[in-house]
Formats: structure tokens, C-alpha cells, sequence
């Protein structure tokens, strides 16, 4: 096995600390002569994507690829190793949001910073979402929450003028949510067709999830899971401004069946989106625009590394890291 670390000198607990992760990284590995690694540190948006494909693909054994950052990072990595048969994907996260890892649990987060056991570790078999020509692990969504994201992508760079703790546990993203609600109409016209049913309607929000969380601490895919072959999707009607406040906050904590006469839940293994305006459309903090976009689930479509995890999770395990 042959270990790749892509890391990102742009992740939010990175910036400047380039040399001394790097440095970690080799320090480490000088007590396991025997295991082959690389680091490779990104120039540009995008990087990843290219060179994770074409050193993997050219790797004569198992590659497994780490991503050193946030979930910018992460996104890179799945993207570049999506549809290749020997790799595995390991986090060490760095960024202000690492979504993916909340799915382990609060408590089983720190064990994924901690370099041994991501090397050590086995894998687990999880689906990826397939959005146009991207691929994500964790949600697409439309609307509200997409343009959230985006503004709440900018603030972030600003990140010193506010306190740490609204934007580590995703606080920032609810309250902008909530700004674009009342402040910018985000309600929109979409055709919605859920594994060929169709679902037309006027909607503020839409959201097709891997896994629970959209944010630090934010959940509000309660029933999605990772590993089981479907996706699910969540409907936002046009909701009076006088109920935004709780329904976003109800929602954003995973208790959606609050609303039932304006959130709708579904599942599918294949949905298709489109609308006669642009649609601001977000994929595991990615953001694109179009007027039609197709969501796909493809199954056990990634072995990812569980550090600490054992066969509490579903299936899926692999060897061990050397």
C-alpha cells in the first residue's frame, strides 16, 4: 500500500502551518521505513481532483489518499478517486467544517486527528452521490440553504470579526439561512421527478442527503445513513416569515416531522431537478448554477478509513493499512 496526502495550505487551521504538518507527516513515517508515502500540497481549486486520478491510477498496489483540510479538501479527493477500484480515502481534518466526520459521533471525531490511527486503521464501504459530473459524500441541496452556504463560505474568510463558536457549530449558516428567507425571496418554481414520480412545486429549499448533517452540529437529515443504498430528500415549501424562526431551527436539529404540512421526506435512488430560473446548487459545500441537474446514488461507491471504528459499523471492512 502506498499512502498519499493531499493537503490543502488554504484549509482554515492550515493557513501558515504548512511546513509543520508536512513535517508531522514525515516525522511520523521515519519510524515505519518500510511504508511508502508521498505529500503533495495543492496550487489551486481543483488540484486534487487531477492529480489524485492520475497517481492513483498509475499506482501498481492500493493507494490510500488523505485529505488534509476541510471538506473543500475532502470533496477534491473524492472527486479524483470516484469510480477507481484500488484506493481508499482517509480525513485528517483541518477545516472549520469537517461535515462528514459528525456522522461518527462527537466523541469518535478526535481519533481522526490523530495520524496513527488514520494510517493503521480499516475501511468502510460507503455511497457517494453523483451530481452532474461531480460526485459527493455528504448532501446536495437547492435554495435557501445553498445560498447559505455560499455567503456563509465569504463571512468565513473573515472568520477573526466573529466569535468562534457561531461558526464552528454552523450557527452562521442557520441564521443566513434564515436572513435569505425573509430578506431575499429564495422560493422558486422546481420540477422534481423522485426515481420517475414526479413532485413538481414551489419550494424555498431542497435537500438530498448522503448523511445527516449539512453543518457543525446541524442534522437535519435525521434518517439519512451512508451506507444504505438510498438518498433521501427533503421538500421546504413556502413557509410565512412569522414561522421561519422555529421551523429552521426545528429542522436544523432534525425534527422536520414538526412541519409535516411544509416539510416533506422522501426517498430515491435517482432524482432530477429543473427549473425555468438558475438554480444556485451546492454539493458538499461546492457550488454550481444551472437550470437542470440529475442526483444518482452509487452504492458502496467509496472504502473510507473508520479510525477507532469496529465492526459496530455496518460492513464493509477492509485490510489493514500495510
Amino acid at each position: 500500500m502506498r499512502h498519499l496526502f493531499i493537503v490543502n495550505p488554504r484549509a482554515f487551521f492550515i493557513k501558515g502551518q504548512v511546513d509543520r504538518i508536512c513535517g508531522e507527516i514525515r516525522s511520523f513515517f521515519v519510524n515505519f521505513p518500510h511504508i511508502a508515502y508521498d505529500i503533495h500540497i495543492t496550487r489551486w481549486k481543483r488540484d486534487a481532483v487531477v492529480f489524485v486520478h492520475r497517481y492513483v491510477s498509475a499506482a501498481d498496489r492500493i493507494v490510500r489518499v488523505y485529505a488534509v483540510g476541510g471538506m473543500g479538501t475532502l470533496f477534491e479527493v473524492v472527486n479524483g478517486v470516484a469510480g477507481l477500484p484500488n484506493v481508499q480515502v482517509a480525513c485528517w481534518p483541518f477545516g472549520i467544517d469537517n461535515t462528514f466526520l459528525w456522522y461518527f459521533g462527537k466523541k469518535k471525531m478526535d481519533r481522526f486527528h490523530s495520524l496513527k490511527e488514520l494510517v493503521f486503521s480499516n475501511v468502510a464501504s460507503f455511497d457517494l452521490i453523483k451530481c452532474g459530473n461531480n460526485y459527493g459524500i455528504c448532501a446536495g441541496y437547492m435554495g435557501a440553504e445553498a445560498i447559505a452556504s455560499r455567503h456563509g463560505d465569504d463571512i468565513v474568510e473573515n472568520v477573526d470579526r466573529l466569535p468562534r463558536w457561531l461558526v464552528r457549530t454552523g450557527g452562521i449558516y442557520l441564521m443566513l439561512a434564515l436572513y435569505y428567507c425573509v430578506k431575499k425571496e429564495t422560493t422558486q418554481s422546481y420540477r422534481v421527478v423522485l426515481d420517475g414520480a414526479p413532485l413538481h412545486g414551489t419550494y424555498r429549499s431542497i435537500l438530498i442527503a448522503n448523511e445527516p448533517y449539512l453543518a457543525s452540529g446541524l442534522n437535519p437529515a435525521v434518517d439519512a445513513r451512508p451506507d444504505d443504498g438510498i438518498l433521501d430528500v427533503y421538500l421546504i415549501q413556502h413557509v410565512p416569515y412569522y414561522k421561519l424562526p422555529g421551523l429552521a431551527i426545528d429542522y436544523a436539529y432534525g425534527h422536520y416531522d414538526k412541519w409535516p404540512n411544509y416539510i416533506s421526506h422522501y426517498q430515491a435512488k435517482t432524482i432530477s431537478i429543473s427549473s425555468d430560473q438558475i438554480m444556485h446548487i451546492c454539493i458538499d459545500g461546492e457550488h454550481f448554477y444551472d437550470t437542470a441537474i440529475e442526483y444518482e446514488i452509487i452504492p458502496r461507491a467509496v472504502d473510507f478509513v473508520c479510525p477507532g471504528i469496529g465492526q459496530d459499523m455496518s460492513s464493509g471492512f477492509g485490510t489493514s493499512a500495510i
